[in-house]
């Protein structure tokens, strides 16, 4: 090993992936920078992957692994963090592989530009047959671009090893877009660099994380990384997942735009008297909380009528006194309530015109009169998303790129 040059850890998390890691691993022996380690960082794979670790044993300082149960890809990286000599960390998951000459031109970055925390280069996504997809979008590192989206290939950064702990290392709350979140924090503190050079492969399959796990937690991770840095969510964030996943309706994104103030801190349901099972009561009450900055708009209630007979008429009351009525004509239902309110809070009752008795197994009985499946007090933005999206997907597309998201920090 040539002392002179920096050495660079290399961690790779793992868990059952012997399909691909020693592809992984054969692209970091056939580079050509030569003060490399490589530390796999294995989660307890039961799949063979062992087996193949262990044929690399005889490198001995250039390869180590470890393999154990852990709390998921995060908690591995952090692991492989502290097992760490080098200077300079890569990150190449068992299923990514580098370009020749990857480290070297990565190296060679960082040194000529010793203020760098990070660096990275151009990457291509690939299939489980090794067959070329389509580039990941590259472009030179700019912080107000990551608040519209992820804009660095992670296989393809290199990352000094005291800016990776000054920030705590990857967050562990994350098991989807840890990067992102991990470039959001760095960024802040150092310089982001970039060579316009293709670095690493990252590999996209049917079965891979990155896209069984796109909807849930990523949408989730999403909303709150992107809050938590700049207050808000991008368009385009919301275009990609409105697009791809809008058969989730309208609720379920409400539900979650709310829960991580994507669209600020908006009314919220405090308590209620529906029951844990979603059944509703004759007379539903609900307590609402309401920030004067974000008054409430609209109640918006999904529901379900399977036991009592049809038409339902309801009367709405705020604060004891009557503010609307409505009628339910169809089982399934689907209705914005206007109530106005400034706050800060404010009392609601929804009182139905029938009941009926619903038999518990234990032989016991409650009154109830329909389920409500939903219940969101919404504000001025949220009732337009939710008044587009139940237009049609070309409807809230079209407000999503028209919207004016104005992020509080940079």
């Amino acid at each position: 090993m040539n002392q002179s040059l920096p050495l660079v850890s290399i961690i790779t998390p793992s868990f059952n992936q012997a399909s691909f890691i020693k592809q992984t691993i054969d692209s970091i022996l056939m580079q050509d920078y030569p003060h490399i380690e490589h530390i796999v960082v294995d989660g307890g794979s039961k799949d063979g992957t062992v087996a193949i670790l262990q044929q690399y044993s005889h490198l001995g300082e250039r390869f180590r692994y470890v393999s154990e149960p852990d709390r998921g890809q995060s908690h591995a990286i952090n692991k492989g963090l502290k097992m760490a000599r080098g200077e300079i960390i890569g990150w190449l998951n068992s299923d990514d592989t580098y370009f020749p000459g990857a480290v070297t031109k990565a190296v060679a970055a960082l040194l000529a530009h010793p203020d760098w925390g990070v660096v990275y280069g151009k990457g291509m996504h690939i299939d489980e047959h090794n067959k070329m997809k389509y580039p990941y979008v590259w472009m030179e590192f700019d912080r107000k671009k990551l608040f519209h989206l992820n804009l660095i290939c992670q296989p393809t950064a290199f990352l000094r090893k005291h800016a990776f702990e000054s920030v705590g290392g990857v967050d562990e709350e994350h098991d989807w877009c840890m990067d992102y979140d991990l470039w959001n924090r760095i960024s802040l503190h150092y310089p982001i660099g970039w060579v316009p050079e293709l670095l690493a492969n990252s590999r996209l399959y049917a079965a891979c994380k990155t896209i069984v796990n796109e909807l849930e937690p990523g949408f989730s991770e999403i909303l709150k990384t992107s809050v938590k840095h700049f207050g808000t969510v991008s368009n385009e964030w919301l275009y990609h997942y409105t697009t791809h996943h809008y058969h989730k309706g309208a609720h379920w994104f409400l539900s979650k735009l709310k829960h991580y103030h994507a669209f600020g801190k908006g009314p919220q349901l405090v308590t209620s008297n529906r029951y844990a099972d979603r059944w509703a009561p004759q007379h539903l009450r609900l307590s609402i909380q309401i920030p004067p900055i974000l008054p409430m708009q609209v109640l918006v209630m999904k529901g379900r009528s399977t036991m009592v007979e049809l038409p339902l008429h309801f009367h709405v009351m705020v604060n004891g006194a009557l503010v609307h009525s409505f009628k339910v004509t169809q089982p399934l239902f689907d209705i914005a309530i206007p109530l106005y309110s400034r706050g800060p809070s404010c009392d609601v009752s929804i009182i139905c015109n029938r009941q009926t008795l619903l038999w518990q197994p234990d032989g016991s009985s409650r009154s109830v009169s329909y389920h409500a499946l939903e219940i969101l007090p919404l504000s001025a933005e949220e009732y337009a998303f939710y008044q587009e999206f139940t237009k049609g997907s070309a409807h809230i597309q079209n407000w999503v790129n028209n919207r004016k998201p104005t992020p509080l920090h940079y």
